[in-house]
């Protein structure tokens, strides 16, 4: 502010000095003294014309500091927008039916409780870097207050969520399932509090009450936000509430969930547990449904239900232009069921990518089989002697030559990779 007032002081001197020289010039000449009476006209042509000129010095003083201002304001000094979009990704898996059979629960049984953490340590190191883990449990895990039980009617114990959660991964959780009514209402309430108390990214499919049902899992996982919606065939116990569990035959439900979804989330996941059992073909009704699904904007549905492995695929969406990637069947992952396929499952994993508040992509779809044990000897099996099998354990496909050899089911590992590549098509790189 100094140096503002100084220098129009200085300029206000120079502009005194011009007019007195104006001034003693005139004088000097004597035009002053011979014309007295133009001494005023002669005074205003001279403050105007000293007026005009110091303007003038002054416009091209202020050009010449703007100038030079601006020469000082260099590009390289002014802060630029990044230009590199924000990249964000998921790294997710998804695994097929854990059911609490029987021989699955006598031989997690210990000296002080269950450990069903041990059927995951020999594949667990296969997605350790997931992020988001997709489990179908099938069947309740309401506790002991409603009886422990395997087929037909499922009911694990409590631990079994906690150790599919901390020996699985298990953190994105389906309960749409026909075996989820098997004991009723109290025990989905029960297995869906057992749950909450383990606080997973997100629980879908069975609710407690009729406005539950109305309502979206969501979660966000590393700046993505993941809408979660859970549909089932059917229950095998008809006498529950219809709330109880999402039924995708409610289409006005299905489009309800899906489009909230679709509208605050960035990716919509949806599982369903549907298909014809043991069957390795997609039905006309599950084709049906992916056209809906595919439809209202979902991204990704993985199915569970058959036991065995189905196809995956890719299906375009004109509306938009996108994709829904389809995986018709993962299998079964924890189990004793009886045949070769329904002991062949496997872990499905791809990455979710958002760039900056783009639409999200789906890719590096890849698939890592896995192989169902327990020991089982001829006779035990002539005999129908379920109880008998024992040393039950999940191995990866690839590492299964010697509990294979041990089995009754007479195959290969090569035989059994081929036959999962067969299977799920060519979109998948099986490992």
């Amino acid at each position: 502010m100094t140096d503002f007032v100084n220098k129009h002081k200085r300029n206000d001197m120079k502009y005194l000095t011009v007019t007195f020289l104006v001034f003693a010039i005139l004088n000097d000449m004597n035009i002053i003294k011979k014309s007295s009476k133009l001494i005023p006209i002669i005074i205003i042509c001279v403050v105007v014309l000293s007026g005009l000129g110091f303007a003038a010095w002054h416009y091209i003083f202020s050009v010449k500091t703007a100038k030079k201002s601006d020469s000082t304001n260099k590009p390289s000094d002014v802060k630029k927008p990044d230009a590199t979009p924000k990249v964000e990704v998921i790294h997710m898996a998804a695994m097929g039916d854990m059911l609490a059979h029987d021989t699955i629960n006598s031989n997690a049984k210990t000296s002080t409780g269950y450990d069903y953490t041990k059927y995951f340590t020999n594949i667990r190191s296969s997605y350790s870097t997931a992020d988001v883990v997709f489990c179908n449990q099938e069947g309740l895990s309401a506790g002991d207050a409603f009886t422990i039980s395997g087929y037909p009617s499922f009911n694990a114990p409590t631990k079994y969520s906690a150790d599919l959660q901390n020996g699985a991964g298990c953190n994105l959780i389906n309960l749409a399932n026909n075996h989820m009514a098997d004991k009723g209402t109290a025990a989905i309430a029960a297995t869906i509090d057992n749950w909450a108390t383990l606080k997973p990214l997100a629980v879908s499919g069975a609710n407690k009450t009729a406005d539950d049902q109305n309502k979206v899992s969501y979660a966000t996982v590393n700046g993505i936000k993941l809408g979660f919606v859970s549909f089932a065939d059917f229950n095998n116990n008809t006498s529950i509430p219809s709330y109880s569990v999402n039924l995708y035959h409610d289409e006005a439900l299905v489009r309800k969930l899906v489009t909230e979804a679709r509208q605050n989330s960035d990716v919509v996941i949806v599982s369903m547990h549907w298909g014809v059992e043991d069957s390795t073909v997609v039905s006309s009704d599950q084709n049906n449904e992916v056209n809906l699904l595919n439809e209202l904007g979902v991204d990704v549905i993985i199915g569970t239900g058959p036991h065995v492995l189905q196809k995956e695929q890719t299906v375009s969406r004109a509306s938009d232009g996108f994709k829904t990637v389809v995986w018709y069947s993962l299998g079964n992952m924890l189990s004793s069921q009886l045949n070769l396929k329904e002991l062949i499952g496997g872990i499905a994993q791809f990455d979710i990518t958002k760039v900056s508040a783009g639409k999200v992509t789906i890719s590096n779809l890849t698939f890592t089989p896995t192989y169902m044990h327990y020991d089982w000897t001829a006779t035990e099996a002539a005999n129908s002697d379920l109880a008998a099998r024992k040393n039950a354990m999940i191995y990866l496909l690839s590492n299964a030559a010697e509990p294979l050899s041990r089995s009754l089911l007479n195959t290969t590992v090569a035989e059994q990779k081929q036959y999962v590549i067969d299977t799920l098509g060519t979109e998948v790189t099986v490992k």
